[in-house]
């Protein structure tokens, strides 16, 4: 049960990042298409990692590394553009629920992956505690909303193909030298986005602007993230794609606590939550933990 233990402490380093990435498009306003490059351009560190064990991969496993690397970046984008056309909440609400049902059915098709019972019912209590800990429920119908709707359906849909992709890579190369091949393939999109040039404009925009505090921060949130990715990519060269996804429950639990204890001295940070919703959230975590459960069963 290593795998859950790594999952877990590598979604304890993403609600990390996201609470640095709340603060960040709060305060310091970054367009989503730089954020992504970014995320791909820093796969350049783990370059110095091809000495310890990176092998050459065949066609099929090398394809594969590359769609796991573009789709990442992509699959980033898209939730960056949901987050930015609406409420955060709705997007990541959208995105978390949907993703790991994406690869659910692309690991059942795919990779013939199988759930045991007890599996099976611990994916479903994660997908519904996703849903229950960022879900709201006040209605919303218009054409911002639907634009968010669509922009993080196909950044759930990305992320499956990105799980999936990089999961038949550790399936054939060991966990180095996959990783390593994975993030060449993002690096390779940062520097295809780099060929138009409106977005070489706005990465020159902001790559010139003061950095300060910003630079800081966004370098922390690049080490917090890049560790929770390595986390993540480890648990899932090991265990199902599907139930490292749906994990993801984990994250958003950390990212409440976290908005909860960090709130009182970062206010753009904080949740300003009522009765009902601190219930909501309570409830989420009581269905992770039952998740959990069934997953040491």
């Amino acid at each position: 049960m290593i795998w859950l233990y790594i999952t877990i402490f590598a979604y304890l380093l993403f609600a990390l990042a996201n609470i640095g990435d709340k603060f960040v498009i709060s305060k310091f306003k970054t367009e989503p298409i730089v954020y992504a490059f970014y995320v791909g351009f820093m796969g350049l560190v783990t370059l110095v990692l091809i000495p310890f064990g990176v092998i050459w991969p065949d066609f099929n496993q090398f394809i594969s590394s590359i769609i796991g690397g573009v789709s990442f970046v992509f699959a980033l984008y898209f939730m960056y553009l949901a987050i930015n056309s609406g409420e955060t909440t709705r997007a990541i609400t959208i995105v978390g629920s949907t993703s790991p049902i994406f690869t659910f059915l692309l690991s059942y098709l795919v990779l013939n992956e199988r759930l045991s019972a007890s599996q099976f019912m611990a994916f479903i209590f994660l997908i519904v505690a996703i849903i229950v800990i960022s879900w709201q429920f006040e209605k919303n119908k218009n054409k911002t909303a639907k634009k968010q709707l669509i922009y993080a359906l196909i950044a759930g849909l990305i992320f499956a193909v990105s799980y999936v992709s990089a999961k038949y890579v550790y399936i054939y190369q060991p966990f180095i030298s996959g990783f390593v091949w994975i993030r060449i393939g993002g690096i390779i999109t940062a520097l295809a986005l780099l060929l138009f040039a409106k977005n070489r404009k706005l990465v020159k925009e902001d790559w010139q602007k003061p950095k300060g505090q910003k630079g800081s921060l966004i370098l922390a949130i690049q080490v917090f993230g890049g560790a929770g990715v390595i986390g993540q990519n480890y648990a899932l060269s090991i265990a199902s794609a599907t139930l490292i996804n749906a994990l993801q429950a984990i994250q958003y639990a950390f990212v409440f606590i976290l908005a909860v204890v960090l709130g009182k001295r970062f206010p753009t940070i904080k949740e300003n939550l009522n009765k009902k919703q601190v219930i909501q959230k309570i409830v989420s975590i009581i269905l992770i933990a039952i998740g959990l459960y069934f997953l040491t069963l």
